[in-house]
């Protein structure tokens, strides 16, 4: 049975936000936040495409970027159907303002696998942002 998209989007952010707990300590020079950011970071993925197919032992390039005022964390995770990681990345990203999602990975899947690429970022003020592709995977 497939779980909806917002369950599984849930489950991504939750998995993020275990990732990245206490990745970064604020100490009194310096702070990153700032009151007036409620801009979330954009995510503008180029490859792969909705709904493309790929056979097993294919490389999905996994391409985009990411911008914000003052970027947190990134996350970019491949799960499958039932949300398993195929494949996940944390880039260090911290304090950078654009960040160029460059990735690949040699697909491996053992049946027919409806898989999602699943992108998340975060700023330093907790505005989140998130992008999701559908792909198919087969053996």
């Amino acid at each position: 049975m497939k779980k909806p998209f917002l369950i599984r989007l849930s489950y991504g952010i939750a998995l993020f936000s275990l990732l990245t707990m206490n990745a970064c300590k604020k100490d009194d020079d310096h702070d990153h936040s700032s009151s007036t950011d409620s801009d979330k970071p954009v995510i503008t993925m180029s490859s792969p495409s909705d709904s493309m197919m790929y056979n097993n032992g294919d490389t999905m390039y996994i391409k985009g970027t990411v911008t914000d005022n003052s970027l947190h964390e990134l996350l970019v995770t491949v799960l499958d159907a039932n949300d398993s990681i195929l494949y996940s990345q944390a880039p260090v990203v911290h304090d950078l303002t654009s960040y160029a999602i460059d990735m690949s990975w040699k697909t491996q899947v053992g049946n027919h696998t409806n898989a999602s690429i699943i992108v998340v970022a975060e700023d330093h003020n907790a505005n989140i942002s998130s992008d999701t592709i559908h792909v198919h995977i087969m053996p």
